[in-house]
């Protein structure tokens, strides 16, 4: 009896992870402590550094740590993740190292006028030059917003 390799679809995975999702890239160049800082005080949110699993990356003979923060809604079940997606002159998403934050929104479905009305909010915020909604097919390293 032969025995049948099975292959695991790692994009199909990736794609379910992600549905009912949004992602948003942000550039603000600020220390990271100051923009969760900043989203706390006038937005309302309480991103809280994530500890449970290091976002590392593992590059040219180093390991990478990139800092998440999380918040979560009591009312619901939308956690919102918040990737610094620089560390060290390295990025999570090399694809979008222009970008400084990627913010994850997961767990519950946004309508597409609170997403919008979200990311008028965070331009309204100091030292925030963009705000602009990512797709998943945008992002060739999805995979390392997995947690």
């Amino acid at each position: 009896m032969a025995m049948i390799k099975q292959k695991l679809d790692m994009s199909q995975m990736n794609h379910e992870y992600f549905d009912e999702t949004r992602i948003l890239g942000i550039m603000a160049p600020v220390k990271n402590y100051y923009f969760i800082w900043m989203l706390n005080s006038f937005l309302d949110f309480n991103f809280s550094l994530y500890t449970d699993a290091p976002v590392e990356m593992h590059k040219k003979n180093r390991i990478y740590r990139f800092n998440l923060y999380t918040s979560t809604h009591t009312e619901s079940s939308l956690v919102h993740y918040l990737y610094h997606n620089q560390c060290d002159g390295e990025a999570l998403l090399p694809e979008l190292k222009h970008l400084d934050f990627i913010w994850l929104m997961k767990g519950d479905r946004i309508a597409d006028n609170r997403c919008h009305h979200m990311m008028e909010n965070i331009k309204k915020l100091g030292n925030v030059q963009l705000v602009t909604e990512i797709t998943v097919d945008q992002i060739k390293n999805i995979s390392n917003l997995i947690i």
